[in-house]
């Protein structure tokens, strides 16, 4: 049962400590007390099979292995098995409610609220994740619902436009040159709902994750009024890479992998909008009920700890969390600012956040793709 401030672990009775330091006596632990009391627990609460993981693109074996290497390391009996990859945050959540059963997975900060709200996940133990106290207190308090940690946040990168300096020339760095009729064919659009509040940001409503009814119609009108400039709407990473690599395409809604990828090979620029980019945090959450609650726990300390940030950071293009991470590439600390602990929200950017008419949004997008 999930008690205050320790929602995985029951609080123990004097009986239960005494219990549990004989457990650990007979083991042969004799590192102290607290040792000996680790050890218990953790005969007690043994789990086993292979941690259930649901995932973006690139972070399981075909990639992002480095990732969770000391978790692998360390619990080589329980490797991470990896679902087919989540392609946006509906998806896993549809996925979730048919019937899969990850133990854990990786919805972004706008989504932070949706599913602690939804039933489906329950709240970490801070405790339990040793390198929780090197991450971006900002990041982290963003994870939380209620007073409980929902999220814990790891990677975390902006939304925005990426484009060839060498085909496109901008008439304001803004995300109007997604819309724009010199660029038509050639321009990508991001296949969800987020498209609408681009839209909402672009023609200055209000609140663009809470648009009026007003507000609403004049975006998707705007955006179906559009839609022909967008040669194709991407979901996978690897479409837009093939895409733009080939010159099928010159400008996309792009994250900062897209643009480490492509300027390997294009001169590319990766453009911060007048109307400000979104930031967004992956946010590790732990469904209800897993068997696996302790190796989750694990597994989300290997992915927070400085090594692997730095590998992220490096391979990925995206920062990371952990506030002692830090990439080899000056070029990518300054594309970041990764020195800024508050990069990710305003004056810099806007932190994605949740829509309270998610269901309306997604329709209206839908309604978009249908036009």
């Amino acid at each position: 049962m999930d008690v205050e401030g320790e929602p995985l672990d029951r609080r123990l009775s004097r009986a239960d400590m005494l219990r549990l330091a004989a457990l650990a006596a007979g083991a042969g632990v004799v590192a102290g007390p607290a040792a000996a009391a680790d050890a218990a627990i953790a005969r007690l609460t043994k789990e086993t099979g292979r941690l259930q993981v649901m995932d973006w693109a690139g972070y399981g074996n075909d990639g992002g292995q480095s990732m969770f290497a000391a978790y692998v390391k360390k619990y080589p009996n329980n490797k991470p098995q990896f679902a087919s990859p989540m392609t946006n945050e509906t998806n896993a959540y549809g996925r979730i409610r048919a019937g899969a059963h990850p133990d854990l997975f990786r919805p972004y900060v706008g989504w932070v609220k949706f599913f602690a709200q939804s039933g489906l996940v329950q709240p970490w133990n801070p405790k339990l994740i040793r390198n929780f106290e090197h991450l971006n207190p900002f990041m982290v308090k963003a994870g939380q619902y209620r007073g409980k940690q929902y999220g814990i946040p790891d990677d975390w990168g902006f939304d925005a436009i990426l484009y060839r300096k060498d085909k496109v020339h901008p008439k304001s760095n803004s995300w109007g040159l997604l819309f724009d009729e010199r660029y038509k064919g050639k321009i990508a659009w991001f296949d969800d709902l987020e498209m609408i509040t681009i839209a909402g940001l672009y023609l200055k409503a209000k609140n663009p994750w809470n648009q009026t009814s007003s507000e609403l119609k004049r975006s998707v009108n705007f955006l179906k009024s559009k839609k022909h400039v967008a040669r194709f709407n991407w979901s996978s990473e690897t479409d837009l890479w093939q895409a733009f690599g080939s010159g099928e395409v010159w400008i996309a809604y792009a994250w900062p992998n897209d643009w480490v990828q492509m300027k390997k090979k294009l001169p590319v620029v990766y453009m911060h909008p007048k109307e400000k980019p979104i930031a967004w945090v992956g946010m590790f959450m732990l469904l209800k009920n897993s068997p696996r609650p302790h190796l989750a726990h694990a597994y989300v300390d290997a992915w927070s700890s400085a090594r692997s940030g730095k590998w992220l950071e490096d391979n990925y293009g995206y920062g990371h969390a952990n506030v002692e991470a830090k990439p080899s590439s000056s070029q990518l600390l300054k594309a970041l600012q990764l020195a800024n602990p508050k990069a990710v929200t305003l004056p810099n950017a806007y932190l994605d956040r949740d829509i309270p008419q998610r269901s309306t949004y997604a329709n209206l997008w839908e309604e978009v793709k249908r036009a």
